[in-house]
């Protein structure tokens, strides 16, 4: 499970190059640190994350994480329908510890989803929610975020968003990236016993921040935490309920 873990450095990429530009190509590349939650064979991982985004207006495309569409978009509140590739969510059991190594492979799912921004307040505090579904037939799951932040103007050219929130996976989420199947269960995994996760609620906390280099590059940064709910944090496979992540990256940004 490392989507949720993802979210600072990705979601810095989308929502600092959601600005006034109505067509604009943005390309982007970081890199991602975190300790693992799973009983996986290295204990840290550096992942790469790129990043390619277009918006024409309304429309957007941030590859290969999201596409989607502006539908209500107003001076305090932005509704947004949208399809999300949710980027190193699975694991390869091959990367497991040698006594999960025969677990079945658990693959990265599709959503599709709704998402409101509202900024409210003197200081443009922003709310973000979100809820999704899977729609690729993995693991069939929900996923409800809400998140508040507050952007800080650091002079002209840096942006600071310290943020809090938290993440509520349904049960057939929570169980098809945490749970042990009866079949695996049934090969030895686990001295044979099968373990069904239910309903769970993640809480996160961190800051993002943007450093304007010219008028085409920006630097990116994000730091985060997450403690994953017991449902989650209770797995054989859970190394770590208590997950730290760096991420950093750069942006390069034009219009047409």
């Amino acid at each position: 499970m490392k989507k949720i873990l993802l979210t600072g450095l990705l979601l810095t990429m989308v929502i600092f190059s959601e600005d006034n530009k109505t067509k604009s190509i943005d390309i982007g590349l970081g890199a991602f640190y975190r300790n693992n939650v799973y009983k996986e064979k290295d204990n840290d991982s550096v992942l790469p994350v790129p990043f390619i985004g277009m918006r024409i207006k309304d429309f957007y495309f941030e590859a290969p994480l999201e596409i989607g569409y502006h539908f209500y978009n107003s001076e305090n509140l932005t509704l947004t329908a949208y399809g999300r590739y949710n980027l190193y969510t699975g694991y390869k059991p091959d990367d497991m510890e040698d006594e999960f190594k025969d677990m079945d492979k658990r693959n990265d799912d599709l959503h599709l989803g709704l998402r409101g921004k509202y900024n409210f307040g003197a200081w443009r505090t922003e709310l973000i929610s979100h809820i999704s579904g899977d729609i690729s037939g993995k693991s069939n799951g929900t996923v409800v975020r809400a998140e508040l932040n507050q952007p800080l103007f650091l002079g002209e050219r840096i942006i600071v968003q310290p943020y809090i929130g938290i993440e509520y996976m349904n049960k057939n989420y929570s169980d098809y990236y945490f749970g042990i199947k009866s079949s695996e269960a049934e090969n030895g995994i686990n001295n044979g016993k099968s373990y069904k996760a239910g309903d769970t609620y993640n809480l996160e906390g961190g800051v993002r921040s943007i450093v304007t280099i010219n008028r085409s590059f920006k630097g990116l940064i994000s730091a985060g935490y997450v403690r994953y709910g017991s449902e989650a944090a209770d797995s054989p496979l859970v190394k770590d309920r208590d997950i730290y992540t760096l991420g950093l990256g750069v942006m390069y940004s034009f219009e047409f």
